[in-house]
Parts: C-alpha cells; structure tokens; sequence
C-alpha cells in the first residue's frame, strides 16, 4: 500500500493583488484551514507538506518549483474568488512538470460554483465541496489502496474525460474535538516569518485559528458554501487546547481568532475563557463579534483572559442598508456594543462597505458622520463584492463584472449600484477614512499604541502613507 505525497498550497496571489496600496501593513498570517487539512491527511497516512504561496507573496512559477521539487503525487490548493485563476495556473505549471499528478481545488469559490469551476479551469482534476477534512483523508485512503482518482467520492466533483459528474454530498463534521491538532510545524518559517495587520498585533509572534464553523446569520452579502449556515463548536477544552500548542510548542504569544461566529454563543465563550485562567496560558487575543451578542459581563470576563480587541461587521450608517442586507443590527445596538468595550478598556475595530443596492449620496453621507462620533479604533472600508454564493450574487447577476475574479479583492468597484459610479464609490470609502483618521483622539490611540510596542512603528508609516490619498479627495 503506498504513502502518497500530497503538497497542499494556497494560491499563489501576490499581497499587491490582494491588498493593493495596503500590502506594505498587509495580513500575512498562514492558512489555519490548510493547518487543518494537512493534519487530517497526515492521519489518514498521506506525507504531506505546505506551501503557503499566498502568505509568502510567492509567483505562481516559484510556487510551481516549489511544489514539483517535493515529487507529489496529489496537489491540493486552496482559492478564494480572487485566487481561483492563479489556482488553475499552479495546478497546470505542476501538471506540465508531473503529468500524472492529481489537483485537487477546495476553498469557498470552488464550493459556490462547483461544475463552472470545473468546466472553467480544465487544470483541476477533483473539486472538494463544503469542508475538506474528512473527504481529504478518504481521498488519500483510496489513493494508498490505488483508486488514483476516486470518481464516487462523496463531497466532489470530478473531471472525467469530457464529462463533469457531481456526487453525493458530504455531512457536515459534527464533533469538530475529532479533528487533529493542526500541522503548523509543516509550515516552513512558522510562526515568525508572518505577521497580521499592526492593529491587531500587541505581543509577537502571532497566529490566526478558527473556532467556530458555519453562520446561522442571513446577511445577503456573505457566502456560506463551505460550512453551511447552523453554527458548530469546538469545545472549550479543545479550543483551549489549540491555544496551547501554540503557546507551547510553537511559541505564540498572541491569537487572533478570525471566525465571524466566535461570539455566537456567551455560555461557549465563557467556558473558553475559564479555560484559559485555568490554565493560565500566557497569551493575548482578538476576534471577531456581533453588537448584539456581546455585553458587559461576557466583556469583561474576555478581558480577564487575554482578549485586548474586537472587530465588529458595522457596514453602513443608513439603517435602510442595514435592514435591505438582513444585517439585524441597528445603529443603537452597535453604539452600545462599542461604548461598553470602551469602558471595560477593549480596543474595537468597524468593517464598513461602499456599493450596497441602494446605496445613494444620502446613506453614504450617514456612515461618514457615524465614523465620526463612534467610539471606535480603527476601521476597515472595503467595497460590497458579490462573490459567488452570496445572496445578493445572485440577487444583482448581469448588473455587474463579477467573471473578472481576479478583480474581487473588494478593494475594486465590480458591482456599480444604480445611480452610482466607480469613482463616486472611490470618492465615498476616502471620504470615510479621511472621517475616522481625521479625529484627533483615534489619531492619539494610534501613537500609544505605536510607542507601546515599536516593532510596529515601521507597519504604522506604510500605513499613514497608504491612507494619505485619502485626505486629497474632493468631496469632504
């Protein structure tokens, strides 16, 4: 029965492509997804290895030489909707190298647009659908038996000849404590060799998890392909057990909990912060949150553990936007949420977009002036991008260019709502930037913060350099 060696990458997308004017102070952090799938392969008795091309602002051709130099006979890749053509050119580098190779795509494009995926890009051979571990782990079980490329394989789609056949879907993993440790040692450099955007960074080195999996939310502009829309757990004895490894064996100092659904459930958080003192890891941490799960308590018991910032979806100021992408939030409820973080002395961020249906000079004009008065640290203003499986994808198809995946880094306008334009939607994110980072007191948390930890003062330049064209735009 063979080993088989499977290379698992993540598309080699160039931080420029990903980040634009921001990639000097961009997120570098490593895949903790493919951590996961190379642990579950591992298990399954596959000799596997890593190549974080994204992280590494690796070129598709070093990626390529960097996956035919370790001889694979599987290469799996993961793609977000911006990587998926970079995806397909690593895959046909590889293949020109090693014919027989077998490529696996996986990530949230893939699983949103299954059989186009496949149709588009003739360079992947099987597309995983929904989470990968345990399809992954069967896929290497075959492979070692000899079934080289498993064409009843539940959980893909797969390439035949000229034919696309979908199979059978797979269940959900519904004890995620049954999933590995993930592999971190099999990724070269980790965890020094990455950083995380300067605001989120207090202690070094860092790395980025995952605790929760799927989002019972309905926002329209969110894609829940991958792990469906009922929230699972990990337990707090195994979150904290994530924690510590990196704590322990890796050396982290600082977790950034990534996942929009951290917060979903107070009794859960709060069994991982108990955890946590319990243990007494000497680690900090953020995360994620929603306005309306949070409260004074719950706040202050996270700041007892570790937990120094939260980042909240806020999207707009006009509370017709709010309700037209079922974000069920009012502008009350997130004013709160941030006020009570700001007494029990936690740090927040605000994501906010541009280019919503509907979106007009008036709501526009509402989330500059809610910028201006919110008690926040920090934002992020990105532009409404239909990716594929989203509500409001398939709610404004045609209106848009949404086939240029390359472009949807939502950094760019591909979706133009009517009685805008690109350079109004341009005009509109500076103009809420120039807002928030003209505000003397956000300014002065900044400098702190800064002269707190000063590994970080290079980050905060590029930073300030990368907003000041913001300040010379026209409309204020």
């Amino acid at each position: 029965m063979m080993k088989p060696r499977l290379i698992l990458a993540t598309a080699p997308v160039s931080l420029e492509d990903r980040y634009g004017k921001y990639a000097a102070v961009a997120n570098t952090q490593p895949s903790f997804g493919v951590a996961s799938l190379a642990s579950a392969a591992k298990r399954a008795g596959a000799e596997v290895g890593i190549i974080e091309a994204s992280s590494r602002n690796m070129s598709v051709e070093d990626a390529a030489s960097a996956v035919t130099g370790c001889d694979p006979d599987i290469l799996g890749i993961s793609a977000t909707s911006i990587g998926i053509i970079a995806a397909s050119d690593l895959a046909l580098a590889a293949k020109q190298e090693h014919p027989e190779l077998l490529t696996v795509i996986g990530g949230c494009h893939a699983s949103a647009l299954p059989e186009e995926t496949l149709r588009q890009f003739q360079s992947f051979d099987v597309l995983v659908v929904g989470e990968g571990e345990s399809t992954l782990a069967e896929l290497v079980e075959r492979f070692k038996a000899g079934d080289r490329k498993p064409l009843d394989l539940d959980g893909t789609v797969v390439r035949n000849g000229d034919t696309i056949k979908r199979n059978a879907p797979r269940a959900l993993i519904e004890d995620l404590d049954s999933l590995p440790l993930p592999a971190w040692d099999l990724i070269e450099g980790f965890p020094r060799s990455f950083r995380p955007s300067p605001a989120r960074a207090m202690r070094w080195p860092c790395a980025s998890i995952v605790m929760t999996r799927g989002c019972p939310n309905a926002c329209t502009f969110c894609d829940r392909s991958v792990f469906g829309r009922r929230c699972r757990s990990y337990s707090a004895g195994y979150a904290a057990d994530l924690c510590e490894d990196l704590v322990s064996n890796h050396g982290v100092r600082e977790i950034l909990i990534e996942d929009d659904t951290f917060i979903i459930s107070g009794k859960t958080v709060t069994a991982f912060c108990e955890e946590l003192l319990q243990r007494g890891l000497d680690i900090s941490w953020s995360c994620l949150g929603r306005a309306d799960r949070v409260d004074r308590d719950l706040l202050a018991l996270m700041k007892k553990a570790g937990c120094w910032h939260i980042s909240f979806g806020i999207e707009s100021g006009d509370e017709d936007i709010l309700k037209a992408v079922n974000k069920n939030l009012n502008i009350a409820q997130i004013t709160s949420a941030l006020k009570t973080c700001r007494e029990v002395g936690m740090k927040t961020k605000g994501f906010f977009m541009v280019g919503f249906p509907g979106e007009s000079e008036k709501s526009i004009q509402s989330t500059v002036d809610l910028v201006r008065a919110l008690p926040l640290d920090d934002i992020s203003v990105m532009h409404l991008t239909p990716f594929p499986g989203s509500e409001i994808a398939r709610a404004v198809d045609g209106e848009g260019t949404f086939t240029d995946w390359k472009a949807m880094n939502a950094l760019e306008p591909v979706y133009i709502p009517e009685g805008m334009t690109a350079e109004l939607l341009e005009n509109a994110r500076d103009r809420i930037y120039k807002a928030f980072f003209s505000r003397m007191d956000v300014l002065a948390r900044h400098a702190m913060h800064a002269l707190k930890h000063p590994r970080l003062i290079p980050f905060y330049f590029a930073g300030a350099r990368s907003l000041l064209p913001a300040f010379t735009t026209r409309k204020q």
